[in-house]
């Protein structure tokens, strides 16, 4: 382990871990490495195991994606954790998917929508895949030639196209976002587990802009006393900088989280 790590881990310490704390994270970025291509993402059986490991001695330990959670379900593939998709739009309960009452209606909305999007003309890019989440739909230009407006004029189109629909545009790591317009977010579904699960506990890692809303409603949790929190943000050169100075603790890349992981083990 780097000591640059064994110093962020050593003043971690002051948050007394224990087995009733819950560890949460998000998938693409985190626990997986960012690739060009989305469907050719994996989560390592290394990093498979060390989540195995780490649901036998906390709490809950869960993944919450941008991914569809039957997507992140499959990529994930490890038994008894706490899985939410579509951030967290959707999740499993007792075995069975639960979507956030108002969101099922958007469903077929969605699917026409997915088809405007592929007979808009400025919006053939090479290089640019949309995503088809069901409840939700995602353009990833991670391939496409370098331009740093693209995503800025992406989301105009996309803007356009709606006409004045009333949906949530979001953008994140080479990656634009379209979701229903509710108040729901990575933030909104750790709340749910804090209440559901009776956690005190919680340590929460990211990489991306959506990883702020669970950042920020974490430390509204604490700021109420209602838990105490630690976030990690895995670090890149594309994250800007108030998500940077929203989280308390952070690591370079997704090997340093699977070292965060043993250290945790042990």
């Amino acid at each position: 382990m780097s000591q640059y790590l064994f110093n962020k881990l050593y003043k971690l310490q002051s948050f007394k871990i224990d087995l009733n704390t819950a560890i949460m994270t998000d998938v693409d970025g985190t626990i997986s490495k960012i690739v060009s291509n989305p469907e050719e993402a994996v989560v390592s059986d290394s990093m498979k195991e060390l989540l195995a490991q780490l649901n036998k001695k906390f709490k809950i330990v869960g993944v919450i994606s941008g991914r569809s959670l039957s997507q992140v379900t499959m990529m994930v593939g490890v038994e008894g954790l706490f899985y939410s998709g579509n951030h967290g739009l959707e999740y499993l309960k007792d075995g069975k998917i639960i979507t956030v009452k108002g969101a099922e209606k958007y469903r077929a909305f969605m699917q026409e929508l997915v088809q405007k999007l592929k007979n808009e003309d400025s919006l053939n890019i090479e290089g640019l895949q949309l995503e088809n989440k069901g409840i939700c739909l995602s353009l990833h230009f991670r391939k496409c030639k370098k331009d740093h407006e693209l995503g800025e004029r992406i989301y105009e189109t996309v803007n356009q196209v709606l006409n004045g629909d009333n949906l949530r545009i979001d953008q994140g790591r080479k990656i634009v976002e379209l979701k229903p317009p509710l108040i729901q977010d990575k933030g909104t579904i750790l709340e749910k587990i804090v209440k559901e699960y009776s956690i005190k506990k919680l340590i929460y890692l990211g990489d991306d802009i959506t990883d702020f809303d669970a950042f920020s409603k974490l430390k509204e949790l604490e700021h109420k006393r209602k838990i105490k929190s630690a976030t990690i943000l895995v670090s890149s050169r594309e994250i800007p900088d108030f998500i940077k100075n929203s989280a308390q603790f952070y690591v370079n890349n997704v090997w340093e989280v699977q070292k965060f992981f043993k250290w945790l083990i042990n």
